[in-house]
């Protein structure tokens, strides 16, 4: 595989010859190849939901996956070993974010024999619970806000110029 002379079978390739350099080294190649990889992106608004990045993780790969096969609610196919070479998450830490999702009511979830489990995302749950979060970040925030020489504030000042 990581011979640069070969093909996936290990016939020599058109031109290449046994005496020529096989190329980088195992290691130097697969670093190389996984810095190129695609990144694995996180959408904030579902760690921040969640609670949980790992959880977050989980879902917005849940989320991608259902955009890709499927309209949005339908139940989605996805084996662990396909979560896993996805985003890089091991079986352990699938089963941890899948009870922290399930238990918050974000994803149902079926275990199939000898097939791919199947998740549906909840989205009526989840995007209210965006917004229920969203409020309770921002509780303590004054809105709308109010000029500081509004006359209808108690104590405020009117400034020169201006009419009440």
């Amino acid at each position: 595989m990581f011979d640069m002379r070969v093909d996936p079978e290990g016939n020599l390739l058109p031109g290449k010859t046994w005496d020529d350099s096989p190329g980088l080294p195992p290691a130097q190649t697969h670093m190389l190849l996984s810095m190129l990889d695609a990144p694995i992106a996180i959408d904030r608004c579902f760690v921040e939901a969640c609670e949980d990045f790992v959880a977050g993780a989980l879902l917005t790969e849940l989320s991608a996956i259902e955009s890709e096969t499927t309209a949005p609610g339908a139940w989605v196919a996805v084996s662990p070993e396909d979560i896993e070479r996805r985003i890089s998450l091991p079986d352990a830490q699938q089963v941890a974010a899948l009870r922290v999702l399930v238990d918050q009511g974000l994803i149902e979830h079926s275990r199939r024999d000898a097939q791919p489990d199947e998740f549906r995302i909840r989205w009526p749950e989840l995007l209210a619970l965006i917004k229920r979060r969203s409020q309770e970040r921002t509780a303590g925030i004054p809105w709308p806000p109010k000029r500081p020489d509004d006359p209808s504030r108690p104590g405020a000042a009117v400034a020169s110029g201006d009419r009440p």
